[in-house]
């Protein structure tokens, strides 16, 4: 009897840490929404990847980015490490098919400093193509691109 009531009490101690331990958090919005509430935007070109995490082929710690222009704020680095998410924590994963070695990108940046969370709860970066930024939004039940010029996009992003 007490082995059983051990047992059970185990169950809800294990299924209310877990739940505890879950990311839970208000979206910020869209990438123009998310950098307005943020301390500044980099446009940046990823370097190198951190470590790797031990669950998904392509997921990583971290990313090291070269910061190309700083578009709003006062970021005064060259590079920034970006601490992606580990798997609990309410930041953006840092996936090797998404951020390619190379690629350049508009990111919302949480702080100055040189090492710092990567997004969370909301569209905290866009892809960079041509000069065309490539973002997500979710529509019915899914994400949906679209495209913004860059040129109106920096116009709008610096007016703040």
């Amino acid at each position: 009897m007490i082995i059983r009531s051990f047992a059970v009490m185990t169950a809800f101690l294990a299924i209310g840490c877990s739940q505890a331990l879950a990311c839970s958090c208000i979206s910020k919005g869209n990438f123009i929404e998310y950098a307005n509430q943020s301390e500044g935007v980099i446009q940046a070109k990823v370097v190198s990847y951190g470590d790797k995490l031990s669950h998904g082929e392509t997921l990583y710690d971290s990313m090291v980015v070269k910061v190309i222009a700083v578009v709003r704020g006062d970021f005064k680095f060259d590079s920034l490490i970006l601490m992606g998410d580990p798997g609990h924590l309410c930041r953006d994963y840092v996936d090797s098919k998404i951020f390619v070695i190379g690629k350049e990108y508009l990111i919302a940046l949480h702080g100055n400093d040189a090492v710092q969370p990567f997004g969370g709860c909301g569209e905290s970066w866009l892809a960079i193509n041509n000069g065309v930024a490539e973002g997500h939004i979710w529509a019915e039940g899914r994400p949906q691109k679209y495209t913004l010029p860059m040129p109106k996009l920096l116009k709008t992003l610096k007016r703040k």
